[in-house]
Formats: structure tokens, sequence, C-alpha cells
């Protein structure tokens, strides 16, 4: 017997320009001639920085495969959206969020895709989101229009913590070959307008008050700032029109999050502190005392608040090489021996911090305790993360829906997502500590290393992000569109509604409201073993259901074995029950929840086929 287990089911641009020859095709039933596209949508309007549902229709009369298509949503006649396969019957739904007020026009067109490419094809102008729709001949759809109605946005936290999801601005044409999943947006470039709005409008729908932009890898063995390269350039230039679009978005009446910064003093090969000093006297002149940019920027201790990752330590004289280099791909990154590297920590001089509040950051500090000399976290690896205190209290913890840990993300000691049940996990380290600063790991990845192109001496030291199960990013992604490493969409909206949620009861907002995440361990020809996690008010027990008859009651604690025997072949539905308690909190995957007026019931499905 055979079992397989699907994915999770949680129960409970604007530029308009004249192109008046485009071809409009009717609804599927009514397409003839050989060829049609066509276009259906759940609505007419959406309110800013919501998503549509789009579903297209391809009706091909000639020898031509459905498969052997590639559609790609274009609004305003500017691509947006992610580029999707259709499936078997000819159809693909897409998930389109809209940032923009007015009236906007969606349509989709499909091309030939290429052959091996996961992608679908390897032309940036069919591929990158705010391309032009291409002017020669492709299928086109219908036009259908939208309105997209203004909103008043909800008020940022105000508790005294700072809620910061760490961010990457460096996107750009050759930046996705081997992402893991395909962004809703589609793909992007980090100076994208209107793709910076639709973060910062999830960011504040998320309650989200903070966001440190990631300058780790600036200035990587640099003497002086003047030395900067083409790269730190180029995300220098992404920041400042992020925080154009922020300055934008305030002027419109909306309150935006702060801004902290992390430049990097070692990562690579280390920066000097001199270099790094001109590096914040340059952000201080050009960004600090801007006066667009007043107010941008997170204060923290009376000062604009600046984080400086240092994996070696480089920026305390406590600090040893021997603490970094218990994680593997430290000692390779930094490039110095453990001698030249504590030689190099005594030569430099002290940190400016007449501008700033001054943090440190490391990484993995389960292994290096950098934590002890007051450092803060990018990730740890462990299901308890490290919490810093500063003065006998908790300053800072960093959560995240996964996580790798010395090895990267194909050894052992790495932990995927599990269903959200890692998410909860390590958000439970905050729930119980109450940090001053919890770092949400993190909004967006999506590049990590080819195949048999990893660090180490065996080129298997994945980082950053592998597969859809072994990365951490949280911004939504298609539920169709295949990524390098898997053939499969993966969690939509799930991973941001959860961060919401799991934020909301941090703050003690809908207090009453439990979360439950469930995932599967084992599975053999008889049984599945089952585990879960939860936060919120704890149930009373929990029943496991099969097909809707409980076939286990008042289990106490977060796992069971789930015996198959006697099943008939086919698909059945599994599904967990936590009892004496309910949720505001639906943790879908196809929208952005608004937490209901009504409590609901607290249960998790699996759907899983025996054959």
């Amino acid at each position: 017997m055979k079992i397989t287990l699907m994915k999770k089911v949680p129960i409970s641009r604007i530029f308009l320009i004249g192109l008046a020859f485009f071809a409009c095709f009717v609804l599927p039933e009514e397409i003839t001639g050989a060829e049609g596209l066509a276009l259906k949508t759940n609505v007419t309007s959406v309110l800013m920085g919501r998503s549509i549902k789009v579903t297209a229709y391809l009706d091909l009369k000639s020898e031509n495969s459905a498969k052997n298509y590639l559609l790609l949503p274009y609004v305003n006649y500017h691509r947006w959206g992610a580029q999707q396969h259709l499936d078997s019957n000819g159809r693909s739904t897409f998930l389109i969020p809209l940032p923009n007020s007015g009236v906007v026009h969606v349509q989709v067109i499909a091309v030939k895709a290429e052959p091996n490419n996961w992608m679908g094809t390897s032309d940036p102008n069919l591929l990158m989101v705010g391309r032009l729709l291409p002017i020669n001949e492709v299928l086109r759809s219908n036009e259908i229009d939208i309105r997209v109605q203004k909103r008043q946005m909800p008020k940022l936290p105000n508790d005294g913590h700072l809620y910061c999801i760490q961010y990457e601005n460096w996107f750009g044409d050759s930046s996705w070959e081997t992402a893991e999943a395909v962004p809703l947006i589609g793909f992007y470039d980090s100076y994208d307008e209107d793709v910076i709005r639709q973060h910062i409008l999830w960011f504040i729908d998320m309650g989200i008050n903070s966001i440190m932009l990631d300058w780790s890898n600036h200035i990587w063995g640099d003497s002086h700032w003047d030395q900067r390269g083409e790269g730190a350039r180029t995300i220098v230039n992404n920041t400042t029109i992020f925080l154009k679009v922020l300055a934008k978005m305030r002027k419109e009446g909306i309150e935006v999050p702060k801004v902290v910064l992390m430049p990097g003093l070692s990562n690579g090969p280390p920066a000097t502190m001199e270099a790094l000093n001109e590096e914040l006297y340059w952000i201080y002149q050009n960004y600090i005392l801007n006066p667009r940019f007043k107010g941008l920027f997170q204060v923290y201790n009376g000062k604009p608040l600046m984080i400086i990752l240092d994996t070696g330590a480089i920026g305390n004289k406590k600090g040893t090489a021997e603490s970094a280099f218990r994680v593997p791909f430290f000692q390779e990154s930094l490039s110095l021996s453990e001698t030249n590297l504590d030689n190099f920590r005594k030569a430099q001089g002290p940190i400016d911090d007449t501008h700033f509040t001054i943090r440190f950051m490391s990484s993995q500090n389960q292994l290096t305790k950098h934590n002890d000399l007051g450092y803060w976290s990018w990730m740890d690896g462990q299901l308890k993360p490290i919490v810093t205190y500063l003065n006998e209290k908790p300053e800072a913890v960093t959560v995240t829906p996964s996580f790798f840990g010395k090895n990267g993300w194909t050894a052992p000691e790495a932990y995927g997502r599990h269903n959200g049940t890692t998410y909860i996990e390590t958000f439970k380290v905050a729930l119980e500590n109450k940090p001053r600063v919890i770092f949400l790991h993190q909004f967006n990845e999506f590049t990590g290393q080819k195949n048999a192109q990893g660090l180490g001496k065996d080129k298997n030291i994945y980082l950053d992000e592998y597969s859809d199960e072994l990365s951490d990013d949280i911004e939504p992604v298609s539920l169709t569109s295949c990524g390098y490493r898997n053939n499969y969409g993966d969690w939509g909206f799930y991973y941001l509604n959860l961060t919401h949620a799991l934020m909301d009861i941090f703050r003690g907002v809908r207090k009453e409201s439990t979360l439950l995440s469930v995932d599967y361990m084992v599975i053999s020809k008889s049984e599945i073993n089952l585990h879960w996690s939860v936060a919120g008010v704890a149930p009373k027990d929990f029943t496991v259901a099969i097909d809707g008859k409980a076939i286990l009651k008042e289990i106490t604690e977060t796992s069971c074995k789930v015996s198959v025997n006697g099943l008939k072949l086919g698909k059945h539905t599994i599904t967990v029950i936590a009892n004496g308690v309910s949720t505001r909190y639906q943790l879908s995957d196809n929208t952005f929840d608004i937490p209901t007026i009504t409590p609901l019931p607290v249960s998790v499905s699996h759907t899983l086929t025996l054959n």
C-alpha cells in the first residue's frame, strides 16, 4: 500500500499606453477557431494591496499541447504576477496583488515554453516584472478591468517592541536562477517601485513596524568606503528608491515602518573599522540628514539604530576566531587563518557611534556564543533560538520558519518548514521571553547555490535557500509555479498569515485565539506519525479524525501514530482538531487573512492517497 500526502489545507503601474490592436477572446465555452486564450476573474473591484484570483483558459485546436505553453500575466501592459504553466485541462489560476489604486487592466499572454527550463523561459523581458507587453505575435487573452480602491491602512504597533522583518533588496535579472519558489508578484528588480509598495503594504497589514535592509556583503576586504564596488553601489541605489517609496506613501497619509540598515564588517573577508566608520558617516550625511527621509529611520535608545553583521566578532575585543570557526562556512567565508583573524581584530580601532545606536549581529549563536558578547543573531540553528540579553533583560531574538546549522541546508542539523510547526516553535521563544526586538527571518532571499556548487571542499554546503522545504522566505509565492528544485507550487500566503497571527498573539490582540500547525513525520505502508504545534490558548486535548470520523480522542500530547489499515484505496482526509479552543485566524494560503469576527474551530487537515 502506497501512501501519498498532499499539501496542508487549513480548515479553520500604473502606466497606460494605447495598443488598440490587442486581440481579445471571449470566454472558454464560446471560443471558436484554431486557438483561444480567455480570462476570468472572481471580482471586479479589490482593496489596494489585496489580490485578485484570475483564471486563464487555453483552448488549442491544433496538435499543440497545453503543457508546451507558459502563461504570463500583465497589469496595464506591464508584466506583473508569477509566470505559470497550464494544468492538464488547459487552465491556470493566478493570485495577483494590486498595490495601486485606480482602474487597472489585466491580461495574460501565452508563449511557447522552453523545454527543460524550470522558469519556462530564459527571456528576462518576459520573466521580469515591469517589462512591457511584447508587440510581436503572441497569443493574448481578453482584457479585464479591475477597480482598485484606496483604503485606510492600519496603524502600526507602538508597544515598545520592534517587529523587524529582515529584507533583501539586491534582486535583478540574474537573481532568480535558483529560486525555490516564484513570488506572487513575479520575478522582480529591487528598484521597482510597485514591488516595494506591495511589500510595504503587506508589512503594514501584518503589523511590522521596522524593516532591516541587508547591506552586509558590501565592503568585503575593503580598507575604505570609497573602494566599494558595483554590487554595493547597486544596493545603495535600490535603498534610495526604497526610501523614496516610503516617503511617497507617508505623504499619502499612510503610517509606514521605520528602516534599519545592516552594513557588514565581517561576513566575507573582513573590512577595516575605518571603512565601516566611513560608511556610517556617509549614511548619516546622505540618508539621516536628508530632509525627504526625515523620520523614516528607526530610533533606538535615542539615535538611529545601526546593526553591523560581524560573524568574525571583529567589533569586540573579547571575540575570538575560534568561536567563529565553530561554524565551518564562517571559517571559509572569512578567508583568514585563526591567527590572522585575531591579529586583524586587535589592529582595529573602535566603531564610531556618534550618530547611531550600534548593535552587532552574528549568526548561529548556539555555536559561537556571540550572544555573550551582546551580539544579536541573523539566524540560529536550533528550534529554540538564542535570546540576547542586555542588563539582564531580554533584548533580541530571531524567529524563523526553518533554519540550517553549521553545515547548511542539506546537513542533518537543518530543520525544514514542517508545514509551519517550525515557525511556531521558534516563535514560542519570543512569546515566553518578550524581548524588545523580534527579528522575523526572513521576507525574501530566493537565491542560493546551484547543484554541486555549494561551499566547502565537497561543494555540498548550501546556504541562503535550497528548496521549498529547506528555505526561510515568507514572501507570498505562487501555489502552482515550480521552483529550481521542486515541480509544484508552494506556500502562497500561508507564512505571511502565520506571521501576522503570531505577532497578534505576542501583542495580546485577539488573545483568545489558538494557532495550530500539523505535520507528518514518518509514512509507512500502515502507519502515519503526526506531530503538531500550537500557540496561544492551550487546548484541552486533541482529536484525530479520518474522513470526518474520530479515530483517536483525548490526546494530550502533540504527536501520535495513526493506523491506516482497513481504509479503502483512494483519497482520504486526516484531520487534527484542537478541543476547547477557538481562533480568529484561518491561516489561508490563497488570500491575506482578515481576522474573523466569529470564532472558528481550530483544526488542520491533510489529504492522503492510498494506492
